[in-house]
């Protein structure tokens, strides 16, 4: 085999996020009298000495690359994010947006195979994608996608919960032909991607759209997410969303996905909330957004733009929210911890993460031979030998 550029060590350590010191810990190199650890790492990404076949196999497994990615002749471009629509935050750990590099790259991989799986049975594109742009005004781009949803607010105020409302929602997305993922890691809790650095990414795709939403937003929030990002859809417009931000595409998407979910003339119904106290404002906003099913965020962020708040106050109450919204994961982490009885079953949690219109596409593909279990694992986020677990669970009391 071809002798291994040591450029793309260097390459692949850094999209993985990881210092010298952090990698050489990872791959268990260990110090000597003759060299540090760290030394050991320097010399193999410096060309100096040529890495073993075991030391290249557990690179592969720690930075999340393919082993032959080590042989190529430069190092692969960094990994499309589409536009990058984010304001970050200050202080964002780098180890952060190298994981949604890596996860980009595996969902720009999954989407591009369900693709071609599409064209091979001729799905033809869909009307609505990049179908609208911003000079017809978010209330028409509202319209067209509450047409083309068949979406009815008033049933999606029945649900009891914010998770059935989500679901009516994801199921009349999923009806049109786009596929809607809910990922927030490469796999294990160690990569988790925080919301304020993740929202929402749209792959806007006239063969197979994507979204995907950070599955750890609040549960409040990932309807507003879901339309947001499906309006980047109808403008064309995929990449990385910053969900709150500033920019003219971002308030437009924010707009058409409140017009959906908040009729206007509601928030005239809220008590004034101008010189309000803080804690009423929190309190007021809270019932008012629990009745319909949306997330406490979406309703300051409308009774700004209608000047109903201030900025200051919409960022305080910004503030509260996000702080709860951690608060109340942190609590759900430590109930999975203490969880007794049967442990959840992963590949139940994965098939639902994925949605059923991509287990879909992966099980027929498999069954018309069109699919090897190694592309099918690239489709599904899992290794090959996952694959058959994923596509066919077993029938309930009869194990995995």
């Amino acid at each position: 085999m071809a002798a291994v550029n040591p450029k793309n060590l260097i390459w692949a350590r850094e999209t993985a996020g990881l210092s010298l010191e952090e990698a050489a810990k990872k791959l268990n190199l260990g110090d000597t009298k003759k060299h540090t650890a760290i030394e050991k790492l320097e010399l193999l990404e410096s060309g100096e000495e040529a890495p073993s076949r075991a030391q290249l196999s557990k690179m592969s497994e720690k930075y999340r690359q393919p082993l032959l990615a080590f042989y190529l002749n430069q190092p692969p471009r960094k990994g499309d994010r589409g536009q990058d629509f984010r304001t970050l935050p200050q202080h964002t750990d780098p180890k952060h947006n190298a994981h949604l590099d890596i996860l980009l790259r595996n969902l720009l991989a999954a989407q591009s195979l369900a693709r071609d799986l599409l064209e091979e049975e001729e799905a033809r594109p869909l009307p609505f994608i990049n179908s609208a742009n911003m000079s017809m005004g978010y209330e028409k781009v509202a319209q067209s996608i509450a047409a083309t949803l068949q979406f009815d607010l008033k049933q999606f105020r029945k649900k009891r919960t914010y998770q059935a409302a989500f679901d009516y929602l994801r199921d009349r997305i999923e009806s049109t032909g786009i596929f809607l993922l809910m990922i927030n890691n490469l796999g294990s809790y160690h990569t988790a991607i925080p919301v304020e650095v993740f929202r929402g990414f749209a792959i806007a795709d006239p063969i197979a759209p994507f979204i995907v939403i950070n599955k750890k937003d609040a549960k409040s929030a990932q309807s507003f997410t879901a339309l947001h990002e499906l309006a980047h859809l109808w403008l064309g417009a995929g990449g990385v969303s910053d969900v709150w931000g500033e920019s003219e595409i971002e308030k437009f998407c924010n707009q058409a996905a409140g017009r959906l979910l908040l009729p206007p003339h509601e928030l005239n119904e809220m008590a004034p909330l101008q010189n309000a106290k803080f804690e009423d404002a929190v309190s007021v906003i809270s019932d008012f957004a629990e009745k319909r099913n949306i997330s406490r965020a979406m309703v300051a962020y409308n009774l700004r733009l209608g000047n109903k708040i201030s900025w200051p106050r919409w960022q305080e109450l910004q503030d509260r929210f996000a702080k709860e919204r951690i608060e109340q994961n942190t609590r759900e982490k430590e109930r999975g911890k203490d969880r007794k009885g049967i442990p959840l079953d992963s590949n139940a949690v994965h098939r639902s993460s994925l949605g059923k219109p991509l287990i879909s596409l992966a099980r027929r593909s498999m069954d018309a031979g069109m699919l090897t279990p190694s592309k099918a694992g690239i489709i599904l986020g899992v290794k090959p030998r996952r694959v058959e677990a994923i596509l066919n669970p077993a029938p309930a009391g009869k194990g995995a």
